[in-house]
């Protein structure tokens, strides 16, 4: 396409994501949260990455890419590797699909991720907009004792007032 073609960017056709594609998707992400479940981290990860290689370029606007990114993100961030965690959910929360910025769980990662960093602005911004979305119960740990959402809620707190 030349400089002069008369179509625009915005005007371009995505790219479908069908049926069979779509299924194979589904594959990666089950095989990765299998692997994730099993503790085998790395091997998830991988399997996630594999999948969002089957996305259709541009992949920040197809809400798939989110689920991927999010997932990856969030075993970078049980390893504390919070910076590629960031990374991660900072591309999903950009999503052009619209499907990651209104994601309370990327709110609270990307939040808890600054946080980490110590990008204390940001971890604000976004931890209240976890906050705003789901309320106190985002914040609550895991039912098998995995997070530490106390420690987050407990800095919004100190930076918002009217936080119960």
């Amino acid at each position: 396409m030349g400089l002069f073609s008369g179509k625009k960017k915005s005007e371009e056709k995505l790219e479908e994501i069908t049926p069979a594609l779509k299924a194979k998707l589904d594959d990666f992400a089950e095989r990765g949260n299998q692997f994730e479940e099993e503790g085998r981290y790395e091997e998830a990860v991988q399997v996630w990455k594999e999948g969002i290689n089957l996305i259709p370029d541009p992949q920040q606007f197809y809400s798939e890419t989110v689920w991927f990114l999010a997932a990856i993100g969030d075993v970078y961030f049980k390893k504390g590797m919070y910076q590629q965690a960031h990374q991660c959910f900072d591309k999903a929360r950009g999503n052009l699909s619209g499907a990651g910025y209104g994601n309370p769980f990327i709110m609270l990662r990307l939040g808890e991720c600054c946080f980490e960093i110590g990008d204390e602005k940001n971890a604000m911004e976004y931890l209240l907009r976890a906050y705003m979305m789901e309320g106190r119960e985002i914040f609550e740990p895991y039912e098998n004792g995995e997070d530490d959402g106390q420690k987050y809620f407990d800095f919004l707190r100190t930076h918002v007032e009217h936080i119960e």
